[in-house]
C-alpha cells in the first residue's frame, strides 16, 4: 500500500503525486521568496511590455511576453508566473525520474532531487526570475522525455508544447535546438535498439518545430542581428583589428570611434554614451555595420581571428555559471520599477520592498556561487567515471547524457560564436551536471534492487 501511495498507481497516489509538484514548485521559489520577489534583470521590462502592448520588440521575439501575461492572469501578479516555471520544470523532471525508475517509486525520489537541486545548484535561480532563461533546459528536458519513452498521445501534446514555446521564447534558441537535434539523430544507436523509426520521426518534428518557431522571430531577428554580432565581434578583437586595418581607406563612420570602442559588448549595445548609439538607431547604422561584418567573413585572417576567439570565449562561458548577472537594483523611478508600476500594480510595495532593490545582490550571493562551483567540479568528476563505464549505462541514462552534455556545450559555443559570455548563460544549464548525478546515482538504486530481486 505504501509503495502505491509514493509511485502514484492509484488515486491515493495521484494526490501525492500533484501535492510533490506542488511542493516541489515551492522548493524550486527559494530565491523568490529571499528577495521577497521573483527576480528582476534590466530586460524584464521589454518583456512585459511586449505582452501587454502588445508589440514585437526590436530584439527579441514577443513570445515570452505574451506568456507573462498569460500565466499572470493579465497582470494579477508575477509571482503566478515564477510558479508556473516552477511547475513546468519540476512536472518534467518528475517525469524524467519516473522514466528511469522502471516502475518503481518516483515521487519521493523526484521531489528530493528536486529539493536537492533547489539548494545546492543555480536551478532555482533561474526558475525564479522574470526571465526566458529557464526554457532552455524545459525544452530540453521535453526532447529527452519524448525520445526516452513512448508516452501517451496527451503527455506528447504537452511536450511538444513546451518544445515548441520554449524555442520560441529566445533568438538563440533556434539553431542552437537543431543543433542539439543533430548529434542525437548521429548517435542515435546509443540509446534506442531502433535508430530508424520513431526516434527519427520525432527528431524531425522537433526540428520542425524548431524551424516553424524561427518564423515567429523574423522580424527581431532582421532588426538586431548585425547589432548583436557587432557587440560580438568587438568583444572578440575582431572589430576593432578590422578597423585599424581598413579605416585609412574607408569611410565607416565607426572608424571616427575606432579608438574610444568598449571593450565589453553589453557596454557597446547598452551604453548611452557607445560609439553604436552616438552614430543613429539601429536601423541608422544596419547598412554600415552589415557591410563590416560581410566584408571581415570575406578574408581569412579576420575568419581565423574569429574562429579561435570563439573557442577561446566558449572555454570561458563553460566555466562562468555564476548567479546574481543583471539581478542589480531596480528603485522607484527605473524602467523596470515604472513597468511593474504600470501593468502590476498589486506588486508595487513588494517590488520595492525586494532584497535586490536595496541590497547588492552579488555580495549577497558570493558563498553560495563557490559552493556551487565546488558542487559543479565534484559533479563533473563523477560524470567522468560515468563516461569511463558507457557501455554500462541503460539506453535512458545514456540519452539524458547525451541531450544534457551537447546542450551545454552548444550552449557555450552559441553564446560564444554570436553573443557575449554572461554567469545567467552559464548558470541557466549547470544545474543538469549534478541533475545527471542525482539521476544516475537513483538509476543505479533502481537496477540494483531489481537484480537482487
Amino acid at each position: 500500500m505504501g509503495l502505491s501511495l509514493i509511485s502514484g498507481v492509484n488515486k491515493n497516489g495521484r494526490f501525492f503525486f500533484y501535492l510533490a509538484l506542488a511542493l516541489s514548485s515551492l522548493c524550486l521559489l527559494i530565491p523568490a521568496f529571499w528577495n521577497h520577489y521573483p527576480l528582476l534583470n534590466p530586460d524584464t521590462a521589454t518583456y512585459i511590455e511586449s505582452g501587454f502592448i502588445p508589440e514585437m520588440p526590436s530584439d527579441r521575439p514577443i513570445t515570452y511576453g505574451l506568456l507573462i501575461r498569460l500565466f499572470t492572469l493579465n497582470g494579477l501578479s508575477l509571482w503566478l508566473l515564477v510558479f508556473a516555471q516552477a511547475y513546468m520544470v519540476s512536472w518534467l523532471i518528475f517525469r524524467v525520474v519516473k522514466n528511469l525508475s522502471c516502475g518503481n517509486a518516483y515521487i519521493l525520489p523526484g521531489l528530493l532531487i528536486v529539493f536537492l537541486l533547489s539548494i545546492g545548484s543555480s536551478l532555482s535561480w533561474i526558475v525564479s526570475q522574470v526571465q526566458p532563461d529557464v526554457f532552455t533546459s524545459v525544452a530540453l528536458l521535453s526532447v529527452t522525455i519524448l525520445l526516452m519513452r513512448n508516452e501517451s498521445k496527451r503527455t506528447n501534446t504537452i511536450l511538444y508544447t513546451l518544445f515548441f514555446l520554449s524555442v520560441a521564447v529566445h533568438l538563440s534558441h533556434p539553431l542552437l535546438m537543431v543543433a542539439v537535434l543533430i548529434p542525437l539523430f548521429i548517435f542515435s544507436r546509443a540509446y534506442t535498439a531502433k535508430p530508424i523509426g520513431k526516434p527519427t520521426r520525432k527528431l524531425v518534428t522537433l526540428g520542425v518545430l524548431s524551424l516553424v518557431a524561427l518564423l515567429t522571430m523574423v522580424t527581431p531577428i532582421a532588426k538586431s542581428k548585425h547589432i548583436f554580432f557587432m557587440g560580438s565581434l568587438l568583444e572578440k578583437g575582431v572589430l576593432k583589428k578590422y578597423l585599424d586595418d581598413n579605416c585609412t581607406t574607408k569611410t565607416y563612420k565607426l572608424c571616427a570611434y575606432k579608438d574610444a570602442l568598449p571593450k565589453k559588448a553589453d557596454d557597446f549595445w547598452w551604453d548611452p554614451s557607445s560609439p553604436l548609439n552616438k552614430m543613429g538607431d539601429w536601423k541608422i547604422v544596419k547598412p554600415e555595420f552589415n557591410d563590416i561584418i560581410h566584408d571581415i567573413f570575406t578574408k581569412p585572417a579576420y575568419i581565423r581571428l574569429y574562429a579561435v576567439s570563439t573557442v577561446t570565449q566558449a572555454e570561458h562561458q563553460l566555466i562562468t555559471f555564476n548567479i546574481g548577472d543583471g539581478n542589480q537594483s531596480f528603485p522607484p523611478g527605473s524602467y523596470v520599477s515604472r513597468t511593474i508600476t504600470k501593468y502590476f500594480p498589486n506588486d508595487i510595495n513588494q517590488c520595492d520592498k525586494a532584497t535586490q532593490n536595496n541590497s547588492t545582490v552579488l555580495e549577497r550571493v558570493a558563498v553560495s556561487n563557490k559552493i556551487f562551483a565546488g558542487i559543479i567540479i565534484c559533479s563533473l568528476l563523477v560524470l567522468i567515471c560515468m563516461l569511463s563505464g558507457w557501455k554500462n549505462l541503460s539506453k535512458e541514462m545514456k540519452l539524458l547524457l547525451l541531450v544534457c552534455i551537447a546542450g551545454i556545450l552548444l550552449n557555450s559555443l552559441d553564446c560564444a560564436a554570436f553573443g557575449t559570455i554572461n554567469g545567467r548563460y552559464g548558470c541557466k544549464m549547470a544545474w543538469l551536471i549534478p541533475f545527471c548525478i542525482m539521476v544516475f546515482a537513483l538509476n543505479n538504486r533502481v537496477q540494483g534492487r531489481t537484480e537482487s530481486e
